[in-house]
């Protein structure tokens, strides 16, 4: 079993209070010997001396001849009876300072271990507010996205590491803002340039093949101008589609998604052959952009319609989970991998098969990828096993998503 590894804030917590403890352990250590060396030094021996004559006075006074020294008395009188008391008196010294010493440690390791406690919380507090300005970074780094990078940080304060590594942030966002910002005008200003020109070939198109005097080659080279013509379109629509869900949504309003699907699948089923189309529509709103939540239900269906297997089926499933609005699109077809299935989200990757499927454009699940990320949504996609794709698809099911 692997435990959860600890913050960085409750590692910097961990460390001031183990170093505050080291530190207090080799300053406790430093005082006992110390006051160990004070003890057994000479002003105590002195003090001892001084201490035995005034026992030996008090208790043998009467029997003390008068001005007598205590040496004095010692050597002639009560050599046993002193030299026994002074026995009593050293060993009682001796018990007192053990017992001093002891008492020093014991009180000073209690005092350590409330300190290092209140250490641990100082520790903490302090550790929360050095952090503070990384997780104000962290916050912005997760809010930052391809469609919205306009947050910054803007740290405030001295020009120490932290703020220097928020510049920095700030600094990349900008960059990738502006990136992101030209790509999408370049690709919404060219799509538009090429509808002229795609128009006025589809015009030259169509009036070759509906001139009653054009020949039968004329009219099979305009055929083809024509195929073309829809083929760059329906690109240019799709770059457009792009575009435009990657620039962020212009309006929000509460969808059906539930009638929308059916429309959508309604309109789409004249294309879908012989294949079994099957449709599960519960209650579900979502709140989204409809006309880029339109492409994306015609985007999924019509991939799943035209990537199956003669004979295959589709099933479009609506229903409303967790205050979210949840569209499965379910599909027969041939087998793939799961790096399959994952390249598929490229721009202009195009699947190669051999079944009933028609090759796309390779831009039709990235579209939906990006509308999906504008709206806020979630996205999976995963391969049966039988063959074919499974995609689900969660959109907030209200103006605020954490709510």
């Amino acid at each position: 079993m692997r435990f959860p590894q600890p913050t960085v804030r409750v590692r910097l917590t961990l460390l001031y209070g183990s170093l505050f403890l080291l530190a207090g352990l080799v300053l406790i250590a430093i005082t006992h010997f110390l006051y160990r060396d004070a003890l057994d030094g000479d002003d105590i021996a002195e003090k001892r001396a001084f201490f035995a004559e005034v026992e030996v006075k008090e208790a043998f006074g009467e029997r003390l001849p008068d001005g007598k020294r205590l040496r004095e008395f010692t050597a002639r009188d009560g050599r046993t009876i002193f030299k026994f008391v002074a026995d009593v008196h050293d060993a009682a010294i001796d018990d007192a300072v053990d017992d001093a010493l002891r008492e020093q440690l014991v009180q000073s390791g209690i005092a350590l271990g409330a300190t290092t406690v209140v250490a641990l919380g100082l520790g903490w507090i302090v550790a929360g507010r050095v952090l503070r300005p990384v997780q104000r970074i962290t916050e912005t780094a997760r809010a930052s996205s391809e469609t919205d990078l306009h947050h910054r940080v803007a740290l405030q304060g001295p020009d120490d590491e932290l703020k220097e590594l928020a510049d920095t942030l700030d600094s990349l966002l900008e960059a990738l803002e502006k990136a992101f910002n030209s790509q999408r005008s370049f690709s919404a200003n060219v799509s538009h340039e090429l509808r002229t020109p795609l128009a006025i070939l589809r015009a030259e198109a169509e009036i070759k093949l509906a001139d009653p005097g054009s020949t039968e080659a004329e009219r099979e080279f305009a055929q083809r101008i024509l195929d073309s013509t829809e083929q760059g379109e329906r690109t240019v629509d799709g770059l457009l589609a792009l575009a435009r869900s990657e620039s962020g949504l212009l309006s929000r309003v509460q969808v059906d998604v539930a009638e929308l699907a059916g429309d959508v699948v309604g309109g789409l089923a004249s294309s879908a052959n012989q294949l079994e189309l099957t449709l599960e529509l519960g209650d579900a709103t979502a709140w989204a952009d409809r006309a880029l939540l339109e492409r994306l239900v015609t985007n999924l269906v019509g991939n799943a319609i035209r990537h199956n297997v003669a004979g295959g089926w589709v099933r479009v499933e609506v229903a409303q989970e967790g205050g979210e609005a949840v569209l499965r699109v379910r599909n027969s077809g041939p087998r793939l991998t799961a790096e399959e299935v994952e390249s598929f989200f490229q721009p202009f990757v195009q699947r190669q098969e051999s079944g009933a499927g028609r090759s796309g454009l390779g831009l039709g699940l990235s579209i939906v990828q990006a509308i999906i990320r504008a709206h806020g949504g979630a996205l999976s996609a995963s391969a049966r096993r039988d063959g074919g794709l499974e995609i689900e698809v969660r959109l907030p099911g209200n103006a605020n998503p954490g709510s």
